[in-house]
Formats: structure tokens, C-alpha cells, sequence
């Protein structure tokens, strides 16, 4: 696999986020797969070239399932990852700093610059330019995936 998607959501704005950002990277002939961190256990990552995490915020951090799944990653010492956040106040999250922090302990890279999604209500919808976000961040991962 060359890239595992693993999302945490509260109202579904993460997951049609990431299934949105898979059907660009398919398109780009990546095998995609993607997980709730409900369905895998941290300490068996499936094997991928890039691991994408993406959670909701919950009071400018990210949500408690997605820390406690990234807080139970065993070392993952050279492997890829970029993060991303549906939010409210992009401005006022440290979600995306923290996550790296986290992942960059574990002994992971960052590729990309981290993807804030703003979202218009608790409940959604995302922000009109959510889908340009998605495709430029999957050209970003695609250029960075072929160097």
C-alpha cells in the first residue's frame, strides 16, 4: 500500500474529507486505504509509504481519540506522515503542531505542511474551499511520493 489514511470524526466531516482526498490520490494510481482509528490497533500500522492522519479539533486540539491512537504508535522511525484538522478558528487550533510533535517522536517525517479544513459549524459544511485544499494537498503528496 502506498498510503494509509486514518481519521478520526465526531459529525463525518473527516471521513467525506478523506474519502474525498483517496478518489484524488486513486485517480493518481496510489493504492489508498483508509481507517477510523476505531478499526486498528496503533501498535500494528498496516504497512504504507505515507501514513495521513486527520482528526477534528475539540477545543483548539485534536480529538482525544485520535492523541490517545497517535500517543500508542510504536516508533515508526523514517516513515512518512502529514496531518490534517477540520476546524472551526484555524487560527486559534494547535492540533496540527501537536499531532506533528507526537508523530516526529515516534521517529516519522513530515511531507507536507499540515491541512487545516475550516469547518462552518460544529456540524459541518466544510468551508467552500475544502475541495481545492484536498487537491492541492494531493498534488503536494504526489510530487513528494515520486522524488
Amino acid at each position: 500500500m502506498d498510503i494509509c489514511i486514518i481519521y478520526d470524526t465526531k459529525y463525518g466531516n473527516g471521513k467525506s474529507c478523506m474519502q474525498y482526498l483517496s478518489s484524488i490520490l486513486k485517480k493518481d494510481k496510489l493504492d489508498v486505504e483508509i481507517y477510523s482509528v476505531k478499526e486498528l490497533e496503533p501498535k500494528l500500522l498496516p504497512e504504507a509509504e505515507l501514513y495521513i492522519f486527520s482528526a477534528p479539533t475539540h477545543l483548539g486540539n485534536a480529538s482525544g481519540k485520535m492523541k490517545k491512537f497517535i500517543k500508542k504508535i510504536n516508533d515508526q522511525k523514517g516513515k512518512k506522515y502529514s496531518v490534517i484538522t477540520t476546524c472551526m478558528v484555524p487560527d486559534k487550533t494547535r492540533a496540527i503542531e501537536n499531532m506533528e510533535k507526537e508523530l516526529r517522536d515516534k521517529g516519522m517525517e513530515n511531507i507536507t505542511s499540515g491541512t487545516k479544513i475550516k469547518v462552518e459549524k460544529y456540524k459541518g459544511p466544510l468551508e467552500e474551499n475544502a475541495e481545492k485544499q484536498l487537491k492541492d494537498l494531493a498534488k503536494e503528496i504526489k510530487k513528494k511520493l515520486d522524488n
